[in-house]
């Protein structure tokens, strides 16, 4: 391998905290240097696994994000492969992508909208939800009854006595300026 300094950037295809996927055309071209890039990732502390393509020329870094930071880890990479540099894979805009869990809310959505429709607007996901984990807690109840331990029914008896019996109010105040004349309240 010479060492020339090479054209080909490493694309940064994917990355999450502690999870690092890059491509190189060097590394599907050569996959020895992919090879060489994995065998010094590996000296790092913080590297707990690395997995390379030679069909894709991808290579998988997983670290620890609290003890190894991302511009670390790809200038690692970028120069034991002696690559070019760092460039966006543009593959895909993921500006035009629409946002994570997107489709769940609409179709959510619309299953709230036809429920209200239905049941002439009584019942809607607010009540429908609830409603079925009741009935589902219930079955199970009913199914496996559990024993509740003793300072939950503890709980449960102090709690049901105070609202059952709430204290009577307090008889307001007398204040002393109101028998200075000598006369009381005959009530």
């Amino acid at each position: 391998m010479t060492d020339a300094p090479v054209r080909d950037r490493l694309r940064l295809v994917s990355h999450f905290p502690g999870r690092l996927r890059v491509r190189a055309e060097m590394f599907r071209v050569m996959p020895e240097v992919a090879d060489e890039v994995v065998a010094r990732l590996r000296q790092e502390p913080a590297v707990t696994g690395t997995e390379t393509s030679p069909v894709t020329g991808s290579l998988l870094v997983l670290y620890d994000p609290g003890a190894l930071q991302l511009p670390r880890l790809v200038q690692l990479i970028v120069r034991t492969g002696r690559l070019a540099g760092l460039e966006v894979d543009a593959s895909e805009d993921w500006t035009k992508r629409e946002p994570p869990g997107e489709r769940l809310r609409l179709t959510l959505e619309q299953l709230n909208l036809r429920m209200r429709e239905a049941t002439g607007g009584r019942f809607d996901g607010r009540v429908a939800v609830p409603a079925a984990l009741l009935v589902g807690g219930l079955g199970l109840l009913l199914r496996a009854p559990i024993v509740p331990n003793w300072w939950d029914l503890t709980f449960w008896a102090y709690t049901t006595f105070h609202n059952m019996n709430p204290h009577p109010p307090r008889p307001a105040a007398r204040d002393a300026s109101d028998d200075r004349d000598g006369s009381a309240d005959a009530t």
